[in-house]
């Protein structure tokens, strides 16, 4: 099912099949947690999560970005290997079914119209740190709903590999942009570095990169060779003085039915 964004403001709209087990089970929505659903890692967070007494149930969201290809098949399939492993290791845990979500303004706003102007004025660009703000920013009005949680699977280390949207000051700046709005960026994964305990996690030979949708920009922020073009001070900048600011305002605006992204990007330019 599709979950508007605009709408998530001010209203729980959930899939039939979502309300029956919610009813059916009693289950608290205060204990429903919102799951990040895209790949291995967000996979192996969901499973992880479970473990945390307030949550009793998860409902995975798949987020669009419109830079994203591939066979949506890939996600029901995925489904079903967390559900199956939910189902073996709790007895009144649920996996609640997959819904979508997707507002291409919004990710217009923070990545793509202002691309030459950001790099005029901060001297560096990748659309992949604003993409993760909005992963958050989207899902936040449907948080507060239901637990007030979402989850991710962002890592800082990848195999001794990392990701110019999962260092430390990036991750630090999502956190603090749901926080804002009370809700917590939950982050079981976080800190395992090799991709072997995130396939013991799953319990399936499930490979980096594979079983999800690819990126039209992967690999913008490497060099020839695959290395990370990586300047810290300039990433933090953007962070500190374009995406956080602009992040917390597009969210504020929301729920006085504002949704002039670009205006609201434009003040902190």
């Amino acid at each position: 099912m599709d979950i508007e964004f605009k709408k998530s403001f001010k209203e729980l709209t959930l899939s039939k099949d979502s309300l029956k087990i919610i009813e059916e089970n009693g289950i608290d929505l205060k204990k429903i947690a919102v799951g990040e659903f895209s790949g291995r890692d967000s996979a192996a967070a969901i499973i992880k999560a479970f473990e945390d007494e307030d949550i009793d149930a998860v409902l995975p969201v798949l987020a669009f970005t419109g830079t994203d290809y591939g066979e949506k098949e890939i996600f029901y399939r995925n489904w079903n290997v967390i559900d199956k492993k939910i189902k073996e290791m709790h007895e009144n845990k649920f996996l609640l079914p997959l819904h979508f979500i997707f507002e291409p303004k919004l990710w217009n706003a923070l990545n793509g119209r202002f691309i030459a102007y950001t790099i005029q004025k901060y001297g560096y660009y990748t659309p992949c740190i604003g993409c993760h703000a909005y992963l958050r920013m989207i899902r936040i009005p449907l948080a507060k709903h239901l637990g007030k949680k979402i989850i991710s699977g962002e890592r800082i280390l990848h195999d001794k590999d990392f990701k110019i949207d999962q260092f430390k000051e990036t991750l630090e700046t999502y956190y603090k942009i749901c926080d804002e709005f009370d809700v917590e960026l939950f982050l079981p994964v976080k800190d395992i570095e090799k991709g072997s305990e995130i396939k013991e996690i799953i319990g399936e030979p499930w490979e980096q990169g594979q079983n999800q949708y690819s990126c039209m920009f992967s690999g913008n922020y490497r060099n020839l060779d695959g290395k990370v073009i990586f300047e810290r001070e300039k990433i933090v900048k953007i962070l500190n003085e374009f995406i956080y600011p602009s992040s917390i305002e597009i969210l504020k605006n929301g729920y006085n039915n504002n949704f002039n992204y670009i205006e609201t990007v434009k003040k902190f330019l």
